[in-house]
C-alpha cells in the first residue's frame, strides 16, 4: 500500500533527483529516495503514468509512430519486469543473508555469553585459588613454625635423655659400687663372725674341758677325802692336807667357772656385735633396695621419655609428610 499522501508529483521529484545525480531510476531507488515509503506497485504506476505523459509529449513533438511507441512501451515493461525480478532475487538473497547473519550474530552472542560466563567462573575460581593459595601459605608458615618448635622439643628431649642416661649410668655405677661394697662387707662380716664363733667355740670347748677335768679331779679328790675320812684317826694329817688340796681345787674350779662366765659374756658380746653387723647389713640391703627402686623408676621415666620422643618423632614425620604433600599440591 502507498504511503498516505504519496502523489505522482512526489515520485516525479524523486525520479528527477536521481536523474540529476546520474543514478538509475529504479523502483527501489525511488522508494529509498522517498524514505522507504509507498508500495512498489504505486510507484510503478506513477512512473508508468509519467512515462506515458512524457511519451505523449514526445509523440506530439516528434511525430513518432504508434508502432515505435508500442515497441518502446513493451520494452520498458519487459525491462521493468526483468529489473523487478532481479531486484526481488537480490532482495530474497539479501533477506537470506540477513537471516543467516542474524543467526550467526545470535550464535556468536550465545557463545560470547558462554565465554563471559566461563570467564566469570574462571575469575571466581582464580580468586578462590588465590585465597586457597594464601591460606596454604599461612598454613605452610604455621607448619614451618610447628616443625621448628617440634625440632627444638626433640633437641630438648634428646638433651634431657642424654642427661637422664648419664644419671642412669651414674646410678648404675653407684649401684655396682654399693653392691660390691655390700658384698665385701658381708664377706668380711661373715668371715669375722666365723672367726669369732670359731674362737669362742674353741674357748668354750677349752673351758668345758678344763671344767670336766676339774670336776673329775674334784670327784677323785672327794673320793680320796671320803677314804681319808674313813681313815680319819689314822690319817688326820693327810686328811688335813687333802682338805686343803680340795679347797685349792675348788678355788681353781671357781676360777675356771669365772673364766667360763667371761667366755659366755664374750660370746654374748660377739653375738651382739654379730647382730649389729646384721643390722648394718640389713640397712645396706634396704639402701640397695631403694637404689634398685630408684633405678626402676629411672628406667620407667626413660621408657616414658623414649615413648614421648618416638611419638614426637612420628608427629614430626607426619608433619613433614603433610608439608611435602602441601608443597606438591601447590
Amino acid at each position: 500500500m502507498a504511503r498516505t499522501g504519496l502523489t505522482r508529483m512526489d515520485v516525479k521529484r524523486a525520479r528527477d533527483a536521481l536523474l540529476a545525480q546520474g543514478q538509475h531510476t529504479s523502483i527501489d531507488a525511488i522508494r529509498i529516495a522517498l524514505g522507504n515509503t509507498g508500495s512498489k506497485t504505486t510507484i510503478h504506476r506513477y512512473l508508468k503514468e509519467l512515462e506515458e505523459d512524457e511519451g505523449a509529449s514526445l509523440t506530439r513533438a516528434g511525430a513518432l509512430s504508434d508502432a515505435i511507441q508500442d515497441l518502446v512501451a513493451r520494452l520498458a515493461a519487459r525491462l521493468h519486469e526483468e529489473a523487478q525480478a532481479l531486484v526481488d532475487q537480490q532482495a530474497a538473497a539479501a533477506a537470506a543473508q540477513r537471516q543467516q547473519a542474524q543467526s550467526e550474530i545470535a550464535r556468536l552472542g550465545a557463545e560470547l555469553a558462554t565465554v563471559r560466563e566461563q570467564l566469570s567462573g574462571a575469575t571466581a575460581a582464580l580468586s578462590a585459588e588465590q585465597e586457597a593459595h594464601a591460606g596454604t601459605r599461612v598454613a605452610l608458615h604455621q607448619r614451618d613454625l610447628d616443625v621448628e618448635r617440634l625440632t627444638q622439643q626433640v633437641c630438648d628431649q634428646t638433651e634431657r635423655l642424654a642427661e637422664q642416661e648419664g644419671f642412669r649410668l651414674s646410678l648404675e655405677a653407684r649401684l655396682v659400687h654399693a653392691r660390691d661394697s655390700l658384698e665385701h662387707f658381708r664377706t668380711a662380716a661373715r668371715e669375722q663372725r666365723e672367726q669369732e664363733a670359731h674362737r669362742h667355740e674353741q674357748q668354750v670347748q677349752q673351758v668345758q674341758a678344763e671344767l670336766r677335768q676339774a670336776n673329775q679331779t674334784a670327784i677323785v679328790r672327794q673320793n680320796e677325802i671320803t677314804q681319808l675320812n674313813r681313815d680319819n684317826a689314822r690319817l688326820v694329817a693327810e686328811a688335813t692336807a687333802t682338805t686343803r688340796l680340795a679347797r685349792d681345787q675348788q678355788a681353781h674350779g671357781e676360777a675356771l667357772q669365772s673364766a667360763l662366765n667371761r667366755a659366755l659374756t664374750d660370746r654374748a658380746r660377739a653375738e651382739a656385735e654379730r647382730d649389729a653387723v646384721q643390722s648394718a647389713a640389713d640397712a645396706r640391703a634396704a639402701e640397695l633396695l631403694q637404689l634398685r627402686e630408684a633405678r626402676d623408676s629411672l628406667r620407667a621415666d626413660l621408657t616414658k621419655l623414649a615413648a614421648q620422643l618416638e611419638a614426637q618423632q612420628q608427629l614430626l614425620v607426619d608433619y613433614r609428610m603433610r608439608l611435602g604433600g602441601a608443597d606438591a599440591a601447590g
